[in-house]
């Protein structure tokens, strides 16, 4: 589901994106005046169409319906121009029930042996 996710998000395809999502879905990002208790499909696009940068994986832990990932954020997506400097990290928890994210949450990622990090913006 993260795959898949990380590659609508590249390719800039926020229907697929909201096809990923059971309704109603939480999104929540942790800066800016974005997040979403997302009761359409409309919404959950709208939402995506606010996250500007694309997202390599760096890692992805699965513990029963979370996975969490760090994403690196290596430049602008199809759709839109980073506002992140290239190189930043941020990390994402979602929620998977039954095939679908029903909860999306950027998170604070901490390194082992290093200071919590997250990326600035999209």
């Amino acid at each position: 589901m993260v795959r898949t996710w990380t590659a609508n998000l590249n390719a800039g395809n926020n229907a697929a994106e909201a096809r990923l999502f059971s309704l109603p879905a939480l999104i929540s990002l942790m800066e800016g005046p974005y997040g979403c208790y997302c009761l359409t499909p409309a919404e959950v696009v709208h939402i995506h169409a606010q996250l500007l940068c694309s997202v390599k994986i760096v890692s992805i832990e699965v513990r029963g319906r979370y996975a969490t990932a760090v994403f690196g954020l290596p430049g602008d997506r199809e759709t839109s121009k980073c506002d992140s400097p290239q190189g930043s990290l941020t990390g994402v928890r979602f929620t998977i029930v039954r095939d679908k994210i029903t909860v999306w949450k950027q998170v604070w990622w901490k390194a082992p042996g290093r200071a919590a990090i997250r990326a600035s913006g999209g």
